[in-house]
Parts: structure tokens; sequence; C-alpha cells
């Protein structure tokens, strides 16, 4: 059977690793206005993970480092809901989170906030109580006066999410309540994460969210049967370890989906590095265009050919092989052309294969026929090949839209 306390704090070191996960993440895109997210979930994450050790080994120091950057939490909660929608919160509700903040992290230097003085800590749980309805009631409040309908559905899912997790945290207080088997608090700020990473711009967006949690639930389940399976086989203790396992399965199962989900974002920001050269390359000539490509990874080490350096090739016979294609020519396909014996055709595509290796590349861009201009690229190949050519394809088309119009304009 798992052990109530080991259970405590490997929920809880979970939840710290899922937040410092997003720490991370945050602190890797360097966004505009992000510091009150770094401060929000770096509070987290260091209460969280400090909070384990508090509970294994006891002491007075542990908790006051606990409480300490429990203490932090009505700021940066507050400073963070402002964040989300824009708007700037009411003078009051700032100096209520700000002074709940001061008050009480002074206090915790020298009280023991979760022992000595439990007047105290009812004090601030309070008042923590009263700033989180607050901004919750603020959120709901401008949803339909002031907010887009973007930030209509992202407010919906904070105070979704907030609803959520209050009623986990209270079971962090078990020895308090005596009622309570287990503390999941931690799970709340797992599904914190979770929901913001996977916001989406549907109608239906807290549907959405509740339909991801409840099949993380059902995966949860089977990860606490199978575990329990193992562990006390289909007899009569089945159930009690399956129940057992289940808080510590729901948190497996949400950190697992919060690092498929930041891995999956994180690989999509190479297509915002894309975008972004695309917005600061030049589109004036063809030359100056093509004269970006330095600027971008990708095609940093790219060579333009030109009439000079094409001359005696046989263009006409390779770009009719080409024909009206988008896509850039690989080598493997200018090797597959080289096999069909159909006149110049072959010589044309032997001659391509020849400028591809020696000059180590893997794919050619054949951008115009008159005056002549081939463009070789060496792009990534594996798992993110389908990735680099669709890119290429794109600076095909624009390098070949660019030729017309400067073409048209003699």
């Amino acid at each position: 059977m798992i052990d109530a306390l080991a259970s405590d704090v490997a929920v809880t070191w979970l939840g710290a690793v899922g937040c410092g996960l997003y720490l991370h993440f945050l602190w890797t895109r360097r966004e505009v206005g992000a510091g009150t997210g770094l401060f929000l979930f770096g509070v987290l994450t260091a209460l969280l993970a400090v909070r384990g050790f508090s509970w294994l080994f006891g002491g007075t120091l542990l908790a006051q480092l606990v409480f300490a950057a429990a203490t932090l939490l009505p700021i940066a909660m507050t400073l963070f809901a402002e964040h989300l929608v824009r708007r700037h919160h009411p003078l009051w509700l700032k100096l209520l989170a700000l002074g709940v903040s001061v008050v009480f992290f002074a206090i915790n230097l020298f009280a023991d906030l979760s022992r000595d003085t439990p007047l105290l800590l009812l004090a601030f749980l309070g008042c923590f109580a009263v700033v989180t309805a607050s901004n919750g009631w603020l959120l709901l409040w401008l949803r339909d006066a002031e907010l887009s309908d973007n930030e209509e559905r992202l407010a919906r899912a904070v105070v979704l999410v907030v609803a959520l997790a209050v009623p986990l945290a209270a079971t962090d207080f078990r020895e308090e309540l005596r009622h309570v088997p287990v503390r999941l608090g931690a799970l709340g700020a797992l599904a914190f994460v979770y929901v913001f990473l996977n916001l989406s711009e549907s109608q239906r967006v807290v549907r959405g969210l509740l339909v991801h949690i409840v099949v993380a639930l059902l995966f949860a389940i089977l990860l606490a049967s199978v575990m329990a399976l193992a562990s006390r086989g289909p007899g009569p203790g089945f159930a009690e370890a399956a129940l057992r396992g289940m808080p510590v399965a729901i948190a497996w199962v949400l950190l697992t989906a919060i690092f498929v989900r930041i891995r999956a974002v994180s690989l999509a920001g190479d297509g915002y590095a894309f975008l972004r050269w695309l917005l600061h390359a030049r589109l004036d000539t063809p030359d100056g265009f093509l004269h970006s490509l330095r600027r971008l990874p990708q095609t940093a080490d790219h060579v333009v050919l030109g009439n000079a350096e094409l001359a005696g090739y046989a263009l006409d016979a390779l770009f009719d092989m080409a024909g009206k294609r988008r896509e850039p020519v690989s080598i493997g396909e200018a090797r597959a052309w080289a096999k069909i014996r159909e006149g110049d055709r072959v010589e044309a595509a032997e001659q391509l294969v020849d400028l591809l290796e020696r000059h180590e590349m893997t794919h050619a861009l054949l951008i115009a026929r008159q005056p002549a201009q081939v463009v070789l690229l060496n792009l990534p190949q594996g798992a993110n090949a389908a990735i680099g050519e669709l890119r290429a394809a794109v600076i095909l088309r624009l390098a070949r839209h660019l030729g017309q119009r400067e073409a048209a304009c003699r």
C-alpha cells in the first residue's frame, strides 16, 4: 500500500517539475511582459520544491521557507491576472495584494505560520482567499464589459482552473482538516500550467479544456490501475492500491502532457524564426531577396548561380523536367531523373547532380532560366526535412515572383 506521506511528497515534487518546466519555457521565449509569468511560476516552483522537503524532514526553517514563498503568491497572482487581460487592476486590489504579501512575509521571518501561530495562518489564508476571489470576480466582471472575444475565453479558462485548484489547495492542510487522506494542492498547479499550454482560439475553449481534463483523468485511472495490478495483483487490495496511487498517477499524466506540449510549442518556435526573417527580408529586387538568405540559419551557406556559372549547362531541359513545380529539387530527385534515358534530359539531370555534389548541397531552387538563376541549398534531413523543404518552396515562389515583377518593369 502506498504511504500517504510518500504520495504527498511525490505529487508536490512532480508539481514542482511541471511548474519549473513552464518557468524555463517562459524564460527561453523572452516575450515582452513575461516578467509576471516568471515571477508567479518561479514562486510556485520554489514553494512546491521546498514543501516536499518540509513534509519529508520537518523543521521550522523549511516551514518558514515554504510560507515565505506562499506569502508572495497574492501579489504574484494579481500581477499575472492583470497582465493576462492587458488592463490595469483597480488600485485598491493591487494595494491589498501587496499589503498581504509584505505584511505576512515580514511576520513569517519571526514566526512559523504553520505551527506557532494558528490564528496568523488562518488570517493569511483568509486574506489570500479574498485576493483570489477579487481577481476572479474582476475577470468575470470585465468579461462582459471591456474584453475582446479572445480575452473573454482566456478569462473563462483562468476562472475555471482557479475554481478547480482552490479545493485541491485546501487538501494541503490535511493535518488541520483531519479528514483529508492525501494532499492534492500540487495538482492544482499542474492543472494551471496544463490549461495555459492548451489554450486555443476555439469558441468553446472551456468545454474543450474540460474534455482534456477528463481524458487526462481517464489515463490516470488506467495508469493507477496498472501499477496497482503490478504491485498488489487482482486480489482484495487492488482497489485500495489503485485509489492510493491515483494522485501520483494524475500528477504524472499532467506532467507528461505538459512536457509534450512544451516540446511541441518549442519546435513550432522554429517556424516563428522563419516568419521573423521573412518580415525583415528585402523584397525590392530578386538579388536583394537572395542576399537576405544569409540571415536565415538554414540558408546561410547558400550558393547563387547565374549566367556565368551556368554557361554550357542544359538549362532548358532542366526547367522542362521541373515543369511548374513550386518545390525545390533534391539531389535524390535529380539522380532519379538521370536514370530516365530521354535525350538531353539525362545530361541536364547529371549536370544538376554534379553541381549539388560539387558544392556539397542537397537541394536546388530553379528560379529563372533567362537570365539564369539557380540557388543551391543545404537543407536539414531527418524528421525536419519536410519543414525545411516547405520553407524553401516559399523562398522559391517569392524569388520567382520578384523576378517576374522586375522583368515586367523593364
